[in-house]
């Protein structure tokens, strides 16, 4: 399936779920904030988003309102689903608008997330002696593909293991990057990889490719940063319709991030995202609607 044809399917009524990985070699970058964010607006348009933490920092689970995953013993997370102990589905718990468990905090409807690990630091180990390791979260996101509109994976800052199986899991890639020369050039080798995943393990049914180019961060005016300008304007050069609309800098990210909100409860600004345009976004709030729209995602 094309990513048109994809991205005509999740406009749909009926559910074909579509899978995102999130991705950047290094940290930083605005994946996780991309992920929670494209997931919340996505839930209000509509449709039934997961995101599912595969970093080992849990920074997807803090935001979503669950500072402390590993403080639970009731609760699963993605590490008792790397070990055998669980399924992804008893990692999964509703999303959070603030910290759970505290009063005026609410359930994000329609919006869920599989909780991540610090334990995740020993992926690699543990995933490097098992058959099949690199289809390890595609088995188990297969067993619950039928109940999301839209999986997004948010995966830590490198190419290990992690994140092979994220792109062996997904549909599509996209890459998160903040505008800047030398960012924009790790693209490059992010697209290789991604290609050598893919050739490797098409066999086996592996079709993702960097579908989507995500440009965080970027400065509101030229005199905050001409060269970041100039590196975006070079990325719509090369890689054309691949960017997506930009998110703006904006300092109600890292607030939201520290109230454990997603920016739609923490900063709502737009009353009727369906007729938003980017002449018309005045927030990153905004601009995260434009982006869950131009990846298909438009009110249902």
């Amino acid at each position: 399936m094309t990513t048109a044809h994809r991205r005509t399917a999740a406009a749909s009524s009926d559910r074909i779920t579509r899978t995102l990985a999130l991705t950047n070699q290094s940290g930083g970058a605005g994946k996780t904030t991309s992920a929670v964010n494209i997931g919340a607006c996505a839930a209000d348009l509509g449709y039934t988003a997961l995101v599912i933490d595969a970093d080992a920092q849990c920074d997807a689970s803090a935001a979503l309102g669950y500072d402390n995953p590993d403080g639970n013993p009731n609760q699963a997370t993605l590490y008792d689903v790397l070990t055998g102990a669980a399924k992804l589905q008893d990692s999964v718990v509703p999303a959070m608008a603030g910290p759970v468990g505290e009063d005026g905090t609410k359930t994000i409807p329609n919006l869920f997330v599989a909780l991540g690990s610090s334990n995740l630091e020993e992926a690699e180990q543990l995933l490097a002696p098992k058959t099949g390791r690199e289809f390890w979260l595609r088995t188990q996101i297969d067993k619950v593909r039928n109940t999301y509109d839209l999986i997004l994976i948010d995966c830590p800052g490198n190419l290990g293991l992690i994140v092979v199986n994220a792109i062996v899991a997904a549909d599509d890639v996209v890459a998160c990057v903040k505008p800047g020369w030398k960012e924009l050039r790790a693209l490059t080798r992010m697209e290789s990889k991604i290609d050598d995943i893919r050739e490797t393990f098409t066999a086996m049914g592996a079709s993702a490719e960097l579908a989507n180019i995500l440009i965080v961060d970027c400065p509101t005016t030229r005199n905050q940063g001409a060269i970041y300008d100039d590196s975006q304007q070079q990325a719509r050069e090369t890689y054309e319709e691949l960017v997506l609309p930009t998110v703006r800098r904006s300092p109600r990210i890292p607030e939201a991030y520290a109230a454990q909100q997603v920016l739609r409860y923490y900063d709502p600004v737009t009353e009727n995202p369906s007729k938003l345009t980017p002449a018309t976004a005045m927030s990153a709030t905004d601009d995260y609607y434009l982006v869950a729209q131009a990846l298909g995602f438009t009110r249902r």
